[in-house]
């Protein structure tokens, strides 16, 4: 499954992820991105966590986003022994009705999102 690897900065306030790809699924009612995180989702930290997702359909489009909030400090490449590694989490957004072909674009610039098939 192919689908877009969001990454992230550390900042103390959410931001709404640059999303480039999703999967959709085979009911089309699903579109699935990925974002990563520091930890795995079996130990997820409190200071890095999804804080909402958008959207917005019409007869011609649907506009997607996924807000994450980061708090974690995180040491600079070149401090200490430990390597940067990043875990993905999938975050599925609901669709009220199918795909059925209309275009899907991220909200943060309304940029097109290619759509992978499940």
């Amino acid at each position: 499954m192919a689908t877009a690897l969001l990454t992230m900065t550390a900042c103390s306030q959410a931001q709404w992820q640059q999303i480039q790809v999703a999967t959709l699924s085979p009911d089309e009612r699903t579109l699935t991105v990925e974002v990563s995180f520091g930890t795995p989702e079996t130990r997820p930290r409190e200071c890095e966590r999804v804080t909402d997702t958008e959207v917005r359909e019409s007869p011609s489009q649907v506009i997607i986003g996924v807000q994450v909030h980061d708090t974690c400090s995180s040491p600079w490449p070149w401090e200490g022994d430990t390597l940067s590694v990043a875990y993905v989490r999938r975050v599925p957004l609901q669709l009220h009705e199918p795909l059925a072909g209309r275009t899907v674009l991220n909200n943060t610039g309304h940029d097109l999102v290619a759509i992978n098939r499940s």
